[in-house]
């Protein structure tokens, strides 16, 4: 794999990547993205089927739609990880899904496992207290469940993957129920400079609350999202301004500024796939997440298999304070496009992060394991390597940040 970050902005020190400063902005004498792209682009949102496709020609209102849709096209279509009919992984991926697979016939049939918590999972709701002033440290985590974390880095403010709805699904009257209510409503949040946003599946990008945000539910938020290739269009479709969208290809990088704070956001490689509907898979790009800060530096790894990329981030963003891997939800037959949690402590130990704070887990049943058993897993992997203190696993609703962990195995006492 090329260094990540190959192309320099000049003034930036050694932090080479590609900064967008425009909502989908082309690149300078590029051609006009063709029918043949725009028809295989057609379905990018056919998931959300409460509204017209934000790709499809039509349902581009106003010089406005018209523009960013134009751009986005362009972009995706001079992507090196555009396959023609839609996004490649560096290393092949077979997922390996099929309904009619005996072992995972037989898990989901016989395996008896708890899937979900019988008893209410404990929560830390004084979030909206302890958030008020700025972290100590200048880094600070707070993990809201599955892969929703609200960052504090270096005085900048950011959201990972909101889901605050009921379902990671496409309808509200079925799917995948969270197992807990949020810790902090998005009213509570207080300024948020962006949200991150790592890819389009379900339980990363929630429909009702992208609506919630475009209400205002959100006072703080700046309206700024940082997103991968062609998720744009639909969060467009959800009422966000194209202006305030910026979407990246892998390397590339957009700021974020605060009060004279400012970090950078660098979209990393990762193992994964896209798709809202049965139409549409692999025609948006998913990625991981690097925020780099003047003090600290921060991972989000979205969803992703194993790949030796993350040593190669780690080498060129690091080194991290933190990295945010997924645990949960997880199976054998997924291995190369979901970490589990000891792929997820390899790929951590590999990047050469600092600390590890699992995610992806204790929010939906999404996979066939006991709900609680990547978390156990890690914490049996990180003491019999001597890694425990690095390893933070705090409550749903708890912060950790340098030298102020609680991260005692809350899991075990719920029933």
């Amino acid at each position: 794999m090329a260094t990540i970050g190959a192309r320099s902005t000049g003034d930036e020190g050694n932090r080479t990547v590609t900064h967008l400063d425009a909502a989908a902005a082309a690149q300078p004498g590029q051609e006009e993205a063709g029918p043949q792209l725009s028809a295989a682009l057609s379905q990018a949102s056919g998931g959300l089927p409460e509204a017209p496709d934000p790709l499809d020609r039509p349902a581009c209102r106003g010089s406005v739609g018209r523009e960013s849709h134009r751009a986005r096209l362009q972009r995706i279509g001079n992507s090196p990880r555009w396959g023609g009919s839609g996004f490649r992984n560096t290393h092949p991926v077979s997922l390996q899904i099929n309904p009619f697979d005996v072992r995972m016939a037989a898990d989901f049939a016989f395996g008896g496992k708890r899937r979900a918590p019988k008893g209410p999972l404990p929560l830390l709701r004084d979030g909206a207290t302890r958030l008020q002033g700025p972290p100590p440290g200048g880094l600070r985590l707070t993990w809201l469940g599955h892969s929703t974390v609200l960052l504090e880095v270096d005085g900048v403010r950011l959201l990972t993957d909101p889901v605050f709805g009921l379902r990671a699904s496409p309808v509200s009257f079925a799917g995948p129920r969270r197992y807990h209510p949020m810790p902090l409503d998005l009213h509570e949040l207080g300024r948020l400079d962006a949200i991150l946003l790592s890819h389009d599946h379900y339980d990363h990008l929630c429909a009702p609350t992208w609506r919630r945000l475009v209400r205002g539910a959100c006072p703080g938020w700046s309206g700024l999202v940082i997103t991968t290739l062609g998720v744009g269009a639909h969060l467009e479709r959800l009422g966000v301004a194209p202006s305030q969208i910026r979407e990246l290809d892998w390397s590339e990088g957009a700021f974020v500024e605060s009060a004279g704070s400012r970090v950078e956001v660098i979209a990393t490689p990762s193992q994964h796939f896209s798709g809202r509907s049965a139409t549409d898979r692999n025609r948006t790009l998913w990625a991981g997440l690097a925020v780099v800060g003047p003090r600290h530096r921060v991972f989000f790894s979205g969803d992703t298999g194993a790949t030796p990329e993350h040593a190669e981030i780690g080498r060129d963003l690091g080194p991290f304070d933190v990295a945010m891997f997924e645990i949960g939800a997880w199976h054998p037959a997924w291995g190369a496009v979901h970490l589990g949690p000891a792929r997820a402590f390899e790929a951590f130990q590999a990047m050469g992060a600092r600390a590890l704070m699992p995610i992806h887990w204790a929010t939906f049943d999404l996979a066939l394991h006991n709900w609680s058993e990547p978390a156990e897993t890690l914490r049996q992997l990180a003491d019999a390597a001597g890694a425990s203190t690095t390893v933070w696993q705090p409550q749903i609703g708890g912060s950790v940040s340098p030298g102020a962990v609680a991260d005692s195995p809350w899991w075990r006492d719920v029933p």
